[in-house]
C-alpha cells in the first residue's frame, strides 16, 4: 500500500448504480495477492479491493494485513516471547478497514479461494446479488481492542439488502492478543430468505487459535462457541445457516 489509499484495487465504474459487466466475457482476477504493511508500518487503505462490477470470476485472492513489520534500524521487538526478528503490529498501525467489498451494482461475482485476515473492521462485506465463495479463510486482526465487538464486526458479512448469496467452506479464526474480545459471530446475513433461492450458507467453522476473547457464534448468533474451558485450536461446525446441524459443542 501506499502511505494512504481509498483502494489499492477497483474493479468497475464507481459513479455506476449498475455495472453488470458481461456474462459472455466476464472480468477475471487470478493469483491476486494484497499486501498493506511489511515493511513499512505508517500505510493504510479503506478497502484492498473493491468490486464495482458484476460478472467477475475470482480464483485465489489473499488480502493481509499485515501482523508484523520490519523492524527499524537499532528498534528492539515489541514482542519479543512471539518474535525477536518483526514488530508486531499495534493499533494504529497498517490500517485497513475492509479487505473486500462487493458493492450492490456487483451481480454474479464468483471467488474460488479467497482469504482475508486482520482488516479492523468487516473482513469482508458482500453488497451484490447472486455471489458465490467456495473456500474462505479469515482471521480476525491480533490488535483490536473491545470496540471492535461493540461495532458487531463480522469475519464475512452479506449486506442487508441482499436476497441471494451462496458461500461454502468458510474458516474464520481468532487469536486477540491484546483485549479480551469476545466478538458475537463470524457470519452475518440478512435473514430475509433462506434455501435454494435465498442465502446459502454451507460448512463453516470458527476457531479459537490462542490469547484472549473469543468468537462467540458461527451465523447470525446460532451455531457453537468455545467456553472459558476449551481447548485452544478446537474447531465448531455449523453445516448450514440455520445450524441445524452443528459440531463442537
Amino acid at each position: 500500500a501506499s502511505p494512504s489509499s481509498s483502494s489499492l484495487l477497483q474493479w468497475g465504474t464507481p459513479a455506476a448504480d449498475d455495472d453488470p459487466g458481461d456474462a459472455r466475457n466476464p472480468g477475471v482476477l487470478s493469483d491476486v495477492y494484497a499486501r498493506v504493511g511489511g515493511v513499512h508500518r505508517d500505510v493504510s487503505t479503506d478497502v484492498m479491493i473493491r468490486l464495482h462490477s458484476g460478472n467477475v470470476y475470482g480464483d485465489n485472492l489473499w488480502l493481509w494485513r499485515a501482523d508484523h513489520v520490519q523492524l527499524r534500524p537499532k528498534e528492539e521487538p515489541n514482542f519479543p516471547q512471539i518474535s525477536g526478528k518483526y514488530r508486531q503490529t499495534e493499533r494504529g498501525e497498517c490500517e485497513v478497514k475492509n479487505g473486500l467489498v462487493v458493492e450492490a451494482g456487483a451481480s454474479n461475482v464468483t471467488i474460488v479461494g479467497l482469504a482475508v485476515e486482520h482488516a479492523t473492521e468487516d473482513q469482508i462485506v458482500w453488497n451484490g446479488e447472486y455471489g458465490q465463495v467456495y473456500f474462505y479463510q479469515s482471521e480476525f486482526p491480533y490488535d483490536v481492542d473491545h470496540s471492535y465487538a461493540d461495532n458487531k464486526f463480522a469475519g464475512y458479512r452479506v449486506g442487508p439488502n441482499v436476497e441471494n448469496h451462496k458461500a461454502v467452506g468458510l474458516g474464520i479464526y481468532s487469536n486477540f492478543r491484546d483485549y479480551d474480545v469476545k466478538v458475537g459471530t463470524a457470519v452475518v446475513h440478512p435473514a430475509n430468505g433462506y434455501g435454494s433461492r435465498g442465502i446459502q450458507l454451507r460448512n463453516m467453522f470458527t476457531v479459537k487459535l490462542d490469547n484472549k476473547g473469543k468468537i462467540g457464534s458461527i451465523v447470525n448468533g446460532r451455531g457453537p462457541g468455545p467456553t472459558v474451558d476449551s481447548e485452544k485450536g478446537h474447531p465448531y461446525r455449523c453445516l448450514n445457516e440455520t445450524c441445524s446441524g452443528s459440531e463442537g459443542e
